[in-house]
């Protein structure tokens, strides 16, 4: 918890702001404030705009992620419809889960400028959350619903491309950024970029995040917890080389390290430490011509856990590496055809210390789609692709996404198709419970809705309704892992965005979502019928940004989850799982800035958790009161 007088301060120091500044006169029109074409790549990997687009997709912009409270991609995605990033307000040392619509983090595919990232050594194979940095993002892209056939495995619930900076228009331009709080958080990062021309770019950075945090575990009643800290170190570089106007070659590098403090269990205090490592090293090349482009791009993730607790110390190591070439065509404006092979390899090098040998499987994909639109209106999208996988065979995805533009201002739009996550190595061929027999859990997915965008784009507004099927769940049964169970899960999502006045841009979301597990006996039938675990029905959120001059601004965010059902493993009834409801909560949380030296210099604060919500994301486990925080951000 923190002291009022804190937050009385930064309250007192935004004021102040405001009063130095003072107000200026009226900024430019509305319309010239709002930006009509942002672009996006992952729902055709060719950049279009967002009233080209097809299905739902949330575009996060570089400036919001800058006044985004407390910013981590935690925060950041959480903040945003259909997505939870479970106990994102807890101790910072501790695991994130991501949902998307619902599903699992192993359904939701995580990308670095439209290429999977993976860690084989995961019993999931889900990236790490924790080690991937905010400094170096220029902005977000969240792909809503299947997209097996673009992205192959894990993709079922959609996915989170994370496009990073490639490099300024000056020839040099450097960033400063350092910020500290509560629990003794705080931030170092800085980062240069710049250009020598039409031929050569470049951008370079790193960056440290560190907090002592607090008890990860909820301390009983007369006893008092160590607090559960961590540490992040990344580093990132990229050169962006351009010999002529159709080519570009972009080799890059990420590198990231977390440290972090856990305990043992729900309620359960413990001494112990985990470290992750990724690195994450390729090169991107790019043909463009009027009508035709051609990419090739190779992306290699290489992860290292170490986890040490009572039970002695559990390392693991992945190796992940995927190459896609795809083609672009465009015959005239009203067609894009894409055709492409994708090849992925996953290993686990050999651990000799426990006798275990190396594990490794891979996949060759070919996929092609084709993106149709008229000029009444009519839009359709359809693609296919077939997954030869090194151990359980082949399988095919396919998808299709029609839409209409019924005026300037309203479409509609639809898609239905089919997805699969492939079973882990760890599932395969691990220590335990493992099936080398096993099939891939596959879906089958369909949403429909409408968008509406006024003439000058200063307001819009979406809703859509998704359902899905998973089949063939891989569960660990008696005999080790099988597919079994199945997933059901349906919702819609509505989305709204009103730039009200040239200082005041107001935001909102709101989700309702039911969902449930079914398991199965090995004769298929059915045993029970489970709500999903952390998932409320209810999810909604608002964001209101109000400039108040033109150096000084203010940004709101509010988020609300509905109760959620929990289990508990009580060891004291022989770790049988209990039932447990969360009840809802309500947080407001608060940024503020004031901009000095012609923009270069930004004094910021923020405040999460304002109103100091007593809450519980995961049973057994704290979440942070309120807690502020203050930084500075230079540009040169």
């Amino acid at each position: 918890m923190i002291a009022m007088s804190r937050i009385n301060i930064l309250t007192l120091l935004l004021l102040l702001f405001h009063t130095l500044s003072g107000y200026s006169q009226q900024q430019s029109a509305l319309q010239d404030t709002v930006q009509l074409e942002e672009v996006i790549v992952t729902s055709t990997k060719l950049p279009v705009s967002l009233k080209e687009t097809i299905r739902p997709v949330t575009v996060i912009t570089r400036r919001e992620i800058e006044q985004t409270p407390s910013a981590n991609i935690s925060h950041i995605l959480q903040e945003h419809a259909g997505i939870r990033v479970n106990n994102s307000m807890g101790a910072p040392g501790e695991n994130r889960s991501l949902f998307l619509q619902g599903a699992g983090g192993e359904y939701t595919l995580i990308l670095i400028d439209g290429v999977a990232i993976n860690d084989p050594s995961g019993v999931g194979g889900a990236i790490d959350l924790r080690i991937l940095p905010t400094q170096n993002i220029e902005r977000i892209e969240i792909l809503r619903g299947n997209q097996s056939v673009l992205y192959g495995t894990d993709a079922l619930a959609g996915v989170v491309n994370i496009i990073t900076k490639k490099g300024a228009e000056k020839a040099f331009s450097a960033s400063l950024n350092t910020e500290y709080g509560s629990y003794s958080t705080g931030k170092i990062a800085a980062s240069v970029e710049g250009s020598t021309g039409s031929h050569l770019s470049y951008s370079a950075g790193f960056s440290r995040d560190f907090s002592d945090g607090i008890s990860a575990a909820t301390a009983p009643a007369g006893e008092v917890f160590e607090d559960d800290g961590f540490s992040l170190h990344s580093y990132f570089s990229n050169i962006t080389i351009q010999p002529n106007e159709k080519i570009t070659i972009r080799p890059f590098v990420n590198l990231s390290e977390f440290h972090g403090d856990y305990d043992a269990d729900a309620f359960i205090d413990a001494d112990n430490k985990a470290v992750v490592k990724m690195l994450n090293p390729g090169v991107e090349g790019r043909y463009k011509s009027e009508k035709l482009q051609a990419t090739l791009v190779y992306q290699y993730t290489h992860t290292e856990r170490e986890f040490e607790s009572a039970w002695g110390v559990d390392e693991y190591e992945g190796r992940f590496q995927n190459a896609d070439l795809f083609v672009n065509y465009t015959p005239r404006e009203s067609l894009m055809l894409l055709a492409g092979t994708n090849l992925q390899k996953s290993a686990v090098p050999e651990r000799k210390a426990l006798e275990l040998p190396q594990l490794s499987a891979d996949f060759i994909s070919p996929y092609a789609s084709i993106l149709y639109r008229n000029r009444s209106g009519l839009a359709a999208e359809a693609g296919i692709r077939i997954n030869v996988h090194s151990d359980y065979g082949r399988n095919i995805t396919y998808n299709i996404s029609p839409g209409y533009q019924l005026t300037e201002n309203f479409k509609l739009f639809a898609s239905a198709g089919t997805g699969f996550k492939a079973p882990t190595l760890e599932q395969l061929f691990g220590q335990f419970g493992a099936n080398p027999d096993l099939d891939p859990e596959t879906s089958l997915n369909y949403q429909a809705g409408v968008d509406y965008r006024s003439s000058d784009n200063s307001f819009s507004i979406q809703a859509h309704y998704f359902h899905r099927n998973i089949d063939d769940l891989i569960a660990y049964g008696t005999q080790g892992y099988v597919n079994r169970d199945e997933e059901n899960t349906q919702g819609i999502e509505m989305t709204f965005n009103w730039f009200a006045t040239a200082r005041l841009d107001l935001g909102g979301h709101y989700t309702w979502m039911r969902g449930e597990t079914v398991l199965l006996d090995e004769a298929g039938n059915t045993l029970s019928r489970d709500k999903l675990i952390r998932k409320p029905d209810h999810n909604a959120g608002f964001r209101a940004s109000l400039q108040l001059t033109e150096r000084s601004a203010v940004v709101v965010n509010g988020e609300y989850h509905s109760k959620r059902k929990d289990l508990y493993f009580n060891p004291e009834n022989n770790y049988a799982s209990e039932e447990i409801t969360l009840d809802p909560f309500f947080l407001i949380h608060l940024y503020g800035e004031y901009k000095m030296l012609d923009d270069r210099l930004t004094l910021y604060g923020t405040i999460r958790n304002l109103l100091d919500a007593d809450f519980t994301e995961i049973y057994g486990y704290n979440t942070l009161g309120a807690h502020v925080k203050a930084g500075v951000r230079f540009q040169i």
